[in-house]
C-alpha cells in the first residue's frame, strides 16, 4: 500500500458537500495522511490496512465500491488506535451481509473526527453523511435534524458551563 493513495476524483467531488458540513468537526492532525491537506484518509478497504492507515479512534467511515459508488457509510467512537479497522473486520465478519461487503467494498474513506467529541455529535455526523451520500447498503442512519449540524452540536456543548456550589460541588450545567 503506498502511503500516497490518492483520492479519486469522482470519490472527491461526492465528498465536498460532506467535508463543508462536518469540516468543523474533523481532527486534520490525526488525517496527516490525507491528500494534499485534505482530512480524508484514503485506503483499500481491508480491516488490516485501515488498521496501519487510521489512528482516529473516533471517524465516519464511508466504503465505495470498484465503480466509486458509495456503499456505505458508517462512525464508530471506541478507544484504542484501531477502531476503524475493527469496525471493518466485524462488518465483514456479519453472517448475512459479511461476503457481500467484502466483495463490494473497495476503498474506504475515513473523516477522523476530533478528540473528544460527543458521541451525539459523531451520530449527527454519520447521519449528515449518509443522507448526502445516499449510500447503497445499510440503511439504519442517524436521523438528522436539519437545524443541529455536527459544528452546531459541538458548539452548543462548548457553551455547557458546570455550576459549582460554594463548597465546590457540582450541580448541574446551562
Amino acid at each position: 500500500m503506498s502511503a500516497g493513495l490518492a483520492l479519486p476524483a469522482q470519490i472527491r467531488r461526492a465528498l465536498r458537500p460532506v467535508l463543508r458540513l462536518v469540516g468543523p468537526v474533523l481532527d486534520f492532525p490525526a488525517a496527516g495522511d490525507g491528500c494534499g491537506g485534505s482530512p480524508v484518509v484514503v485506503c483499500p478497504a481491508g480491516p488490516a490496512l485501515v488498521r496501519r492507515r487510521v489512528t482516529a479512534s473516533c471517524a465516519v467511515y464511508v466504503a465505495w465500491d470498484s465503480r466509486r459508488g458509495c456503499r456505505y457509510v458508517g462512525s464508530v467512537c471506541r478507544q484504542g488506535p484501531g477502531a476503524v479497522g475493527d469496525r471493518l473486520a466485524e462488518h465483514y465478519a456479519h453472517r448475512t451481509a459479511g461476503v457481500a461487503r467484502r466483495a463490494s467494498w473497495c476503498l474506504l474513506t475515513v473523516l477522523p473526527l476530533s478528540e473528544g467529541i460527543p458521541l451525539e455529535a459523531v451520530r449527527v455526523a454519520e447521519g449528515w453523511t449518509a443522507r448526502l451520500l445516499n449510500p447503497a447498503d445499510g440503511s439504519a442512519h442517524p436521523r438528522v435534524d436539519l437545524v443541529h449540524t455536527p459544528a452546531a452540536l459541538v458548539a452548543r456543548a462548548d457553551r455547557r458551563v458546570e455550576f459549582m456550589d460554594p463548597s465546590g460541588v457540582a450541580r448541574g450545567t446551562a
